[in-house]
């Protein structure tokens, strides 16, 4: 059997968050999957949705924010909207990743 955390560990820390894919690690995860959005200046960070309203205290698509208007979001939690070389520098190839 192969545990795989969704958008980290969703249910016990935000989705695809560093704190979230650090919680799935820490459970014994074999993989951890992650959404991915491109930013409008081509930059890949990881959100489930198309807007950033439901999991962060911004608005707006991901594709008309530029990376640096999305590194100044911050999450429901307190956390910053991490981009994909956020993850694989967490993460270390201590777990799996699987990008949707």
């Amino acid at each position: 059997m192969i545990r795989i955390g969704h958008r980290g560990a969703a249910g016990h820390v935000l989705e695809n968050t560093l704190g979230s894919i650090e919680k799935a690690i820490e459970l014994g995860v074999d993989y951890v999957e992650i959404d991915l959005r491109l930013t409008r200046d081509g930059h890949i960070v990881v959100l489930h949705d198309a807007t950033v309203d439901r999991t962060t205290r911004g608005h707006g698509r991901s594709k008309d924010l530029t990376l640096g208007q999305v590194k100044r979001l911050k999450t429901k939690d307190g956390q910053h909207v991490p981009t994909l070389e956020d993850v694989l520098k967490l993460t270390d190839g201590r777990v799996g990743l699987m990008l949707e």
